[in-house]
């Protein structure tokens, strides 16, 4: 009986540093940011805010890929902020020149993973990139519909849609699973209503 006390007290202490101590730290890096503090005081507050939190509002764990990539969340970070800093200038372009904005598209766009996590990163780091935003998103068919800022031509619509497939490859190449990397081999299915 003992043994076996042990065993569940093992799997339980492995589970809660899976799921529950990055959880924490990172709910303490939010409540640091938020508060624009980096003090002892204000980590400490942090810690008891997300351990009150995780632990009267349980949430049940997301399965999260065993692989992380440092070299590629690096490139994913520095390519993604290349994509914002230039998606801002043409925005701020198209807020200043003569002409203004005179056509806007709702653009379907069909992405390869089928992780819940995997997905949902990829959309974030899609919706932040301004000149779009994700207007609807179809996670049962693994599809997002955006609204793409100042599409006069095809093009434009052509080349956001490229974008949003290499956010999601560069996201599903730093923190996806080995399914998500296969599935970037796969050819997309056709995007229908």
């Amino acid at each position: 009986m003992s043994d076996t006390r042990r065993i569940t007290n093992a799997r339980r202490i492995a589970v809660a540093w899976r799921y529950d101590v990055p959880l924490v730290a990172g709910l303490t890096v939010l409540w640091a940011l938020l508060w624009g503090s980096w003090t002892v005081l204000t980590l400490l507050c942090g810690v008891v805010v997300a351990l009150l939190v995780t632990q009267l509002l349980p949430l049940p764990p997301v399965p999260l890929s065993k692989r992380f990539s440092l070299p590629r969340a690096l490139w994913f970070l520095v390519v993604w902020a290349g994509h914002v800093v230039v998606a801002s200038f043409k925005v701020a372009w198209a807020a200043i020149r003569p002409r203004g904005v005179r056509q806007s598209s709702i653009v379907l766009v069909q992405l390869h993973t089928t992780s819940e996590m995997t997905f949902t990163l990829a959309t974030l780091a899609i919706s932040l990139v301004p000149g779009s935003y994700v207007a609807d998103v179809d996670l049962p068919r693994r599809r997002l519909l955006i609204h793409v800022l100042d599409t006069e031509r095809r093009e434009q619509v052509d080349q956001e849609r490229r974008t949003v497939a290499r956010i999601e490859e560069l996201v599903i190449r730093a923190i996806g699973s080995k399914q998500d990397v296969s599935e970037l081999a796969e050819p997309l299915r056709e995007v229908t209503r």
